[in-house]
């Protein structure tokens, strides 16, 4: 035999050898990682994933670890910024193994959490006021509260702003009367608008992206600039922005059976405030590219066209744009607002 070939022999056996002695498979690797990446928020729900080397998902059956404090669950939130070492590990035919430890940088949010109530509404709707009021309510408590103020007309003429595509919406939130207002884009969320405090948890809660929003008008036209600030990696995930316009300064008598307003019935030429008058790119929106969402991009969208035949006086309009998370049935994420001409930045 060629002595070449046999030195070659002999170390390839001496090789497997020791691989076979070290007792390591694939199914004794243990992989921690994050589909939020490696750049973390304070106060936010992070879940953690185990797999074995050939891929499979072991997360239920490890033990997690945050710098050697161990975990309740795979779920994670970290309370104060600073670098973590997370690892998972398993026994498993007798051996106890340990993960290569997962570094993380947890950093504090960047920027407020603003909240959306959409108030399902109606002008002939006699206990909508009631929703109203307090909508105002809550906006004076803390300016983060979005609301936009969504039209259902019965039938042509009965709401002069009635909103043309709330059908779909009805259908998608399944609301079953009005009035009806839904939180952050949550299906089974209407909100108790006698209980603040609903609102005030929400706002307690801290989001990883944040949005800045600029308009301009040039005669007849409208331009929008939009940006989304991201803290985390959220390129696993599937993100829309959608834009709205809204309107302010539209007068209607409302129906009313209750005692705001003075208790007038109707009410004669009620503001009907932060109407919603069109979703500029729909109202699920469009989809962010995935590789403009990784943590410390801004991503930039621009919208230029005609001011929308459904609004009444551009110069009482409200840019209202916020990010949804596909992947959680659109469930808003944040939402930022300004007035048309009023340049709103990250805050």
């Amino acid at each position: 035999m060629n002595r070449f070939l046999l030195i070659i022999i002999i170390l390839s056996l001496f090789s497997a050898c020791n691989i076979e002695e070290e007792g390591i498979s694939d199914e004794q690797v243990i992989i921690v990682t994050s589909q939020y990446g490696n750049q973390l928020i304070t106060g936010y729900d992070i879940p953690f994933t185990a797999k074995d080397g050939t891929g499979q998902d072991i997360t239920q059956n490890v033990l997690f670890k945050v710098n050697g404090q161990q975990q309740n669950s795979n779920i994670i939130q970290f309370d104060q910024t600073g670098t973590y070492q997370v690892t998972a590990s398993l026994d498993l035919d007798g051996q106890h193994i340990v993960s290569t430890p997962f570094q993380v940088n947890v950093i504090n949010p960047q920027q407020s959490t603003k909240i959306l109530v959409e108030d399902y509404t109606g002008t002939w709707c006699t206990n909508c006021p009631r929703v109203a009021y307090h909508l105002e309510e809550a906006v004076n408590l803390n300016p983060n509260v979005i609301p936009v103020a969504i039209h259902y007309s019965r039938w042509q003429g009965d709401d002069p702003y009635g909103f043309a595509d709330i059908s779909t919406l009805i259908s998608d939130f399944n609301i079953q009367a009005l009035p009806s207002p839904v939180v952050n884009r949550t299906k089974g969320f209407i909100w108790d608008d006698s209980q603040f405090s609903i609102l005030q948890a929400e706002l307690d809660k801290p989001q990883p992206l944040g949005l800045a929003v600029n308009s301009n008008v040039s005669g007849s036209s409208l331009n929008i600039d939009v940006k989304v600030r991201f803290d985390m990696d959220f390129q696993s995930k599937n993100l829309n922005l959608v834009i709205y316009i809204t309107e302010n300064g539209l007068y209607a008598d409302q129906a009313n059976s209750t005692g705001y307003y003075g208790g007038q019935n109707p009410i004669p030429g009620f503001e009907q405030k932060h109407t919603l008058r069109t979703a500029i790119n729909g109202l699920y929106g469009l989809s962010i590219p995935p590789a403009e969402t990784t943590a410390n991009n801004v991503y930039t969208y621009n919208y230029s066209g005609n001011i929308p035949a459904e609004v009444s006086d551009i110069n009482n309009c409200e840019i209202v744009v916020f990010v949804i998370d596909q992947d959680e049935e659109g469930k808003l994420i944040n939402i930022q607002k300004a007035p048309v001409g009023i340049n709103q930045n990250f805050d």
